[in-house]
């Protein structure tokens, strides 16, 4: 299937290319249409079986109707290009570096309302669009990689299961939201980061340390929140695509449009990415779609509907250690959410309350062990957030919300070893929070939330910070204790064994501080960061195997985290950080002393983790950059040990003119060899290249 010459970009569905073509142009614009057409049959082709009749079952009926909800905004979207002038067209805003620059960045994940970012806790990180465009990352991990507190491992290369450690404490301790609404948990135990890509996400935004207080359950290591360009809030018309090739048949491609004409704002994006990674048997594919529309119904007052789509299909061959390696498993992954949200925004208050329902199911087949399963996980949330702003020095914050989660386990291949599990629990919650600026440059952030199960024990958790600014010397002092739990969830009890009631588990939880000073240097060129931390983590829950009898210990972590950045002269951009970690069993027995036992150290949680980057910029055209990260000290298993390493990546990009960029990339320039987990080696050297339009 073919269609006419690239003008703006390309939007690859499925594995048909479907071309956009000039927009300004009326005859093209009718041309769109039909690609939209096109776009919906290659969506619906999965459900018309060989009779040429519909099948679909009540869930993939659901779906239907939400890639319908994408193509409805994608039209959309052509309508508001239509409705644009040719000049405001060619006035469509470009951001380069230097503007970037000059932005204050602002944060939403630490607090739930916008926050500078100097004026939160060095803990909280904003990667804005424009570093992940510039150093070239494709995926969410790659993202979370140079990150100090954060050690992201991974089972294989790119698909692979991917576990996110933040100071130390388990993967399925994070919460991961999108646009603060949360997405059903992977096998990992938090939503499949390896599924995610960041190309047109506006930012990725973490918070490390515990946050149960804000967001509730499995926030105790901290909360990881995707934020999309918000359609409310556009301005003007913009059209965003690229395409990449290079080593291991991988390629990338994808667009994303937005669009605001009078009342109604659209985001549309779309990605595509295809590997077969560097491994035996690893193929690899991935589609992406999201969409924002915003209809503002008054002054200020908003009627908006997020909706994404997933879809991606894994060889999985194993660790290379396994007898039957390569095995011949497939992952299927399908995910979606969709969820309409109201908001008001007044000088001195601002309203939100939305919906949301997500899904997430894996179809494991062909698998050695006879193992062959669907997980599904759905999710339904209903939430409420009010904000007053009584001065400029306060804002205090009131919310509640209902949360209703289901976990179904269903086996393909019936035995002993794969038997079904299901699990559905509720609760209610009220959260509220104070940020009050108070003389002698203090800033105090307190909140409190309690959260009130159906089927496990309910918890109220708290969090307290303080920062002192000293304005002679730009300097802060900061320090933070607070709570957190994490009730049972899908990664604790659907392997369990039936003997095993998942009710009588008692939830996880930690008493959690940190301290530390940061400086910032003169002229806004940059500023150094210290911070110590320390979490004491009880009834910690793990399983191994299946079906699975729990382990039940005690955790207690520390760390020191090192970080700075450096703009010394205009074009030159630099950062570094570095993490000590210290993650042991304080007490109980990990699978009766084998996994683990009071002194030991906790896997795959590295004692040292270091990156390091520098971005130049030689004349206005032209960017190259370089960056390095690496562990060392690395436990895999009891008793295994990983070797060191340092990995070394260098990126660069040219403006042929002001909308087309070339960019290429070399990933682990020196070709290190090492492991990710054992048996499971990262990539060798790796180049890209590829080119992106904006208007």
């Amino acid at each position: 299937m073919s269609f006419s010459p690239i003008s703006l970009g390309v939007l690859l569905v499925e594995a048909d290319m479907i071309f956009l073509t000039d927009l300004k142009n009326e005859s093209h614009r009718n041309n769109l249409f039909q690609n939209v057409e096109l776009i919906l049959a290659l969506l619906l082709k999965k459900h018309i079986n060989q009779s040429g009749f519909v099948y679909m079952t009540s869930k993939a009926h659901m779906k239907l109707t939400y890639k319908l909800l994408f193509a409805a905004s994608f039209a959309a979207i052509s309508i508001g290009f239509a409705q644009e002038d040719d000049a405001a067209f060619a006035d469509a805003l470009i951001l380069d570096d230097d503007n970037i620059a000059t932005l204050d960045i602002t944060t939403v994940v630490a607090t739930k309302t916008p926050k500078n970012i100097n004026d939160v806790l060095p803990s909280v990180d904003t990667i804005s669009e424009q570093h992940m465009s510039s150093h070239q990352f494709r995926q969410v991990d790659d993202v979370l990689s140079y990150l100090p507190g954060v050690s992201v491992v991974q089972a294989g290369q790119t698909g692979g299961v991917t576990s996110l450690f933040v100071r130390g404490q388990e993967s399925n301790h994070v919460v991961v939201t999108l646009n603060g609404r949360r997405l059903a948990p992977g096998l990992a135990g938090l939503y499949n980061l390896e599924l995610i890509d960041t190309t047109f996400l506006d930012s990725v935004q973490l918070q490390r340390g515990p946050v149960s207080s804000l967001y509730g359950s499995d926030a105790l290591a901290g909360v990881l929140d995707l934020r999309m360009k918000d359609a409310r809030k556009l301005q003007g018309t913009s059209l965003n695509a690229y395409t990449e090739s290079g080593s291991f048949d991988t390629n990338r491609s994808g667009a994303q449009i937005t669009a605001k004409e009078g009342a109604v704002g659209v985001v549309f994006d779309i990605n595509k990415t295809e590997t077969s990674n560097d491994r035996l048997q690893n193929d690899f594919e991935n589609v992406n779609i999201r969409s924002n529309v915003a209809l503002e119904i008054g002054d200020r007052t908003w009627i908006d509907l997020l909706a994404t789509y997933q879809d991606s299909e894994l060889q999985v061959p194993g660790s290379s250690l396994s007898m039957f390696f390569p095995e011949s498993q497939i992952n299927e992954n399908e995910s979606y959410l969709f969820s309409p949200r109201f908001t008001v925004e007044r000088d001195e208050w601002d309203l939100s309350a939305y919906y949301s329902h997500t899904a997430n199911e894996l179809v494991a087949t062909q698998s050695v062990f006879l193992q062959d399963n669907i997980l599904d996980q759905t999710s339904n949330e209903v939430e409420a957030q009010l904000n007053l702003h009584p001065t400029d020095d306060a804002t205090f914050t009131i919310g509640g919300g209902w949360y209703e989660h289901e976990f179904v386990r269903a086996p393909l291949i019936p035995g002993p070893f794969n038997t079904p599990s299901e699990k559905k629990f509720s609760y209610g919650s009220v959260f509220a929070q104070a940020d009050i600026d108070l003389p002698a440059n203090f800033n105090l952030l307190a909140s409190v939330r309690h959260d009130e199960h159906d089927s496990f024990e309910s918890k109220t958790t708290y969090s307290t910070q303080l920062i002192k600014t000293v304005e002679a010397t730009n300097t802060q002092f900061f320090g933070k204790y607070a709570t957190g739990y994490k009730a049972p969830s899908g990664q604790d009890f659907v392997f369990l064994d039936p003997s095993v009631d998942p009710d009588l588990i008692s939830p996880e939880e930690s008493a959690s501080w940190e301290v530390g000073i940061r400086q910032f240097l003169p002229e806004n060129t940059g500023s150094v960061a210290v911070t110590y931390f320390n979490a004491d983590i009880t009834n910690l829950v793990d399983s191994i195997g299946f079906p699975a009898f729990p382990a039940i210990v005690d955790t207690e972590t520390q760390g020191i985290e090192v970080e700075g950045v450096l703009t010394p002269i205009d074009g030159v951009k630099l950062y570094a950080n570095y993490t000590w970690l210290d993650a042991i069993v304080s007490d109980g027995q990990y699978f009766g002393g084998f996994a683990g036992q009071p002194g030991d150290t906790l896997p795959r949680r590295p004692e040292h983790t270091f990156a390091a980057g520098i971005t130049l910029s030689p004349i206005s055209s032209w960017d190259i950059g370089a960056e390095v990260r690496g562990a060392d000290t690395r436990l895999d298993n009891p008793g295994v040990f990983l070797n060191d390493y340092s990995v070394l990546r260098i990126f660069t990009s040219y403006r042929l003119t002001e909308n087309i960029e070339l960019f290429g990339r070399v990933e682990n320039v020196l070709d290190e060899e090492y492991e990710n987990t054992t048996g499971y080696a990262a990539p060798s050297t790796a180049a890209f290249g590829g080119a992106r339009i904006r208007f």
